[in-house]
């Protein structure tokens, strides 16, 4: 049995809807739809999520926000009327519409996901079943145990659902919703929850890319890889897959087939739990971020010194700022924040920092970006890491830090912004198309 989710893009129009109907229709064994709500399309520049976000904005600035809403009914009623569908779907937008006023954030937002799995329901003659009848949170955390004896019962009477996405229900009652993308993560619960034999995401692109196509034109395609490769690729940046929606599948050890919708005769990536070793590359992906500032601190000994550590912590906890740190060596310690995310305090922090901590000297370096090698094969082979270190170098790119977690499976470098594009085209083209030299090197 297969779960197939299906991104905005795959659900934006109704000549978008008649493509999924004949993915799911061609092959039986699809019995669980799960959809995000209508995105962009050539006509429709705004997804539906951002278009109920301006709503919420608008009615909390008490402005006219009715505009919007109509809008997007006539959205939805233009995609059932040109389906030829029967579903009144006019009955719950007067519902949404009567519950504007005093809906929560969680509430509102997740109508687009409500509206659409409705039509797709009635556009491929399966039930539809609201994920607030079994997708049940408890604060942030999902109860696998609840949840999977409420859709044990749902699924008896019927083989063949849709289910929308991005949110369930917490143990009140109320909405909760998960983080954008959070559709992925919906698919990936729901085939954990029934055992599926695989799980589908259709989205726009063939499978996942090596590295940024914007960056690396006609990018390679990973046709495998690991959970765990998955993973960290999710996180240092590539927008595919929604990161959070790994472990539920993990856990389980079902394959994700990542596939588009536009070109379903196209081979796309699968993730596994280990990749065939002879189909195995030097580097996965490469991935990264921009945007970046690091806070430096020094002091002799300071791997030593857990007091002035602790008092270091105290005063960057105070500033409620989210940090990564690490030990950079015997005497020194790095923070690293988005840019973003330390805002305007960073002067404050480092400030902080020099006239209440015994430090011989606070740095800080901005618009520094992370680039991520992710491979398993890292561990195995550590001179990858050397050789990707001397390209950089050949290429005159300063490097202000590496990581290489103790996972041995992604290898981080710090570059200035300016060089962010630069980095990862020079490891692409040196490492990806010269793999069989490298191989031979190392």
């Amino acid at each position: 049995m297969k779960v197939a989710k299906f991104g905005g893009s795959s659900v934006a129009d109704s000549d978008q809807f008649k493509k999924v109907k004949a993915i799911v229709m061609g092959n039986a064994d699809r019995k669980a739809v799960v959809v995000s709500a209508a995105g962009r399309s050539e006509n429709e520049p705004v997804k539906v999520t951002d278009l109920l976000i301006k709503i919420e904005q608008l009615r909390d600035a008490g402005q006219d926000y009715l505009p919007v809403f109509n809008h997007i009914a006539e959205r939805f009623v233009s995609i059932r009327d040109d389906l030829g569908l029967n579903v009144a779907i006019e009955d719950d937008l007067r519902v949404i519409k009567s519950q504007i006023a005093q809906a929560s954030h969680d509430y509102l937002v997740s109508r687009g996901e409500f509206l659409t799995a409705k039509l797709m329901a009635d556009f491929l003659g399966f039930r539809f079943v609201d994920a607030k009848r079994f997708m049940i949170f408890n604060d942030d955390q999902f109860d696998y145990s609840k949840s999977r004896n409420l859709l044990k019962s749902i699924v008896a009477d019927s083989s063949r659902i849709v289910v929308p996405g991005f949110y369930g229900v917490d143990e009140s009652g109320r909405t909760h919703l998960m983080p954008r993308g959070g559709s992925d993560i919906s698919g990936s619960i729901l085939a954990n929850l029934l055992d599926a034999d695989l799980y589908e995401n259709w989205t726009d692109v063939s499978g996942i890319k090596m590295a940024d196509p914007r960056i690396i034109d006609q990018s390679r395609k990973i046709n495998e890889l690991t959970y765990e490769e998955l993973q960290e690729l999710s996180y240092m940046g590539i927008s595919v897959f929604q990161e959070e929606a790994v472990q539920p599948v993990r856990a389980k050890r079902i394959p994700i087939a990542i596939l588009n919708t536009n070109h379903p005769e196209e081979d796309g990536t699968l993730v596994v739990d280990q990749v065939r070793e002879n189909t195995a590359n030097l580097i996965t992906g490469i991935a990264g971020k921009k945007d970046y500032v690091i806070i430096s601190i020094n002091k002799y000994q300071l791997s030593k010194r857990l007091d002035i550590l602790s008092k270091v912590f105290s005063i960057i906890q105070r500033f409620d700022v989210s940090f990564d740190y690490l030990p950079s060596g015997t005497d020194s310690f790095s923070f690293i924040a988005k840019r973003a995310a330390v805002s305007n305090k960073v002067q404050a922090i480092i400030s902080a920092l020099e006239e209440e901590s015994d430090l011989d000297s606070v740095q800080l370096e901005k618009d520094i970006s992370l680039v991520a090698v992710v491979s398993d094969q890292l561990g195995k082979r550590p001179a990858v890491a050397g050789k990707i270190l001397d390209i950089l170098d050949n290429s005159q790119i300063k490097i202000h830090l590496v990581i290489q977690e103790s996972s041995d499976i992604k290898l981080v470098f710090g570059v200035a912004n300016k060089d962010y594009e630069k980095t990862i085209e020079k490891i692409y083209r040196n490492v990806s198309l010269n793999e069989k030299k490298l191989r031979m090197a190392i």
